[in-house]
């Protein structure tokens, strides 16, 4: 910091710097593609081709990437205009409490702004803690029963809602809803995915394959870049609109690349097993009862307090102690690097537990 303190970060950008900041491999593919070329307006390079190489036998079977985005939210407006293209309807359909991005279109899919503006052709339904899943998953066939949502997007653990996330079954229950009625299934694995809660992404943890897959944050390792993909026989199409001015050029491919690279010799899931259970054991007992103040999975943690005013004392005086959370409402989240050496991670949750005891 300026002021010549060192802080532990259990923030990481909005768990972009997955890898760690400065991480070698990723400033060493940058800098070799400066060198090069930096952005071509989508005319093809080796960079973006290795990279689309790379994506590909990176995600799960079936799977092939789509196209390059600059932000998650972006990555969700090209998913919104594949399915339109692909079931040729016009609506979407989201839960309530999830982040899909803040255009006009990602909010209206999970949260009212507040100024009375609303797209018709996009519906959202409740969900979240106290809310009963049989009721959910009944307003959510209701909607599809008109057959004409092409859409049905979920994040599964919301991560600025609490960290609430719904049972497996519900989960299988919203798959088997978007089959019968014709629906694609659009999982947002913006923050879960690239093994941050466990598995590679965390609709696998539920047994579920939906038909497009949306990511990014950890991808680039703090770059800005996101993505889509989808499942074969998918096949990109004009009318889908794919691309923008600065997606897919070189210098974020680049960054994929070599943070793929990076991850798939760092045993991440070993990794994050040790990250979950040094949380549970300095945090466990605040995970338990019938209202849970703690929860996640993996290295994604959510504390959540009665008032908001709380919330933002306890990140206060974290930061004080020399530890950055992330900060939102009446919730900190606790995101660790893949990387965070052990016993650095055990301080700052010593710290978090002894500020909670204290202000908590």
């Amino acid at each position: 910091m300026a002021d010549g303190r060192t802080l532990i970060d259990l923030f990481t950008a909005h768990g972009t710097v997955w890898l760690g900041h400065r991480r070698r491999e990723v400033q060493e593919a940058l800098a070799a593609q400066l060198d090069r070329v930096w952005i071509t307006g989508g005319h093809p390079t080796p960079a973006v081709d290795a990279m689309r190489a790379t994506v590909d036998a990176f995600l799960p079977a079936g799977y092939t990437l789509a196209s390059l985005a600059s932000t998650g939210m972006e990555a969700n407006e090209q998913a919104l205009r594949m399915a339109r293209v692909l079931t040729g309807r016009n609506e979407a359909l989201g839960l309530a409490g999830a982040m899909h991005g803040k255009s006009f279109a990602t909010a209206a899919l999970a949260w009212d702004n507040g100024d009375g503006l609303a797209i018709p052709q996009i519906h959202r339904v409740a969900a979240g803690a106290g809310i009963d899943e049989a009721r959910t998953l009944a307003e959510m066939e209701a909607v599809l029963r008109r057959g004409r949502v092409g859409a049905v997007y979920l994040e599964l653990l919301h991560a600025t809602s609490l960290g609430w996330e719904a049972s497996t079954d519900f989960f299988r229950g919203v798959r088997e809803l978007t089959r019968a009625q014709g629906a694609l299934l659009v999982c947002d694995e913006m923050l879960t995915g690239f093994f941050r809660t466990g598995p590679r992404f965390r609709f696998e943890h539920h047994g579920i394959e939906p038909d497009l897959i949306v990511f990014g944050k950890a991808c680039g390792n703090g770059f800005p870049v996101a993505g889509v993909a989808g499942r074969a026989p998918f096949a990109p199409q004009p009318r889908m609109l794919l691309g923008s001015t600065f997606s897919n050029n070189a210098l974020a491919a680049a960054a994929v690349t070599a943070t793929l690279h990076c991850l798939d010799r760092l045993d991440p899931q070993r990794r994050v097993q040790a990250i979950e259970h040094a949380v549970l054991a300095q945090l466990g007992g605040l995970a338990e009862g019938s209202a849970p103040r703690l929860r996640g999975a993996g290295a994604l943690w959510v504390l959540a307090f009665e008032r908001a005013e709380r919330a933002e004392d306890c990140a206060r005086a974290l930061h004080r102690a020399g530890v950055c959370v992330g900060h939102h409402g009446r919730q900190l989240r606790l995101l660790p690097a893949l990387t965070i050496a052990p016993e650095r991670l055990d301080e700052a949750l010593a710290k978090v537990a002894a500020v909670l005891h204290e202000r908590g």
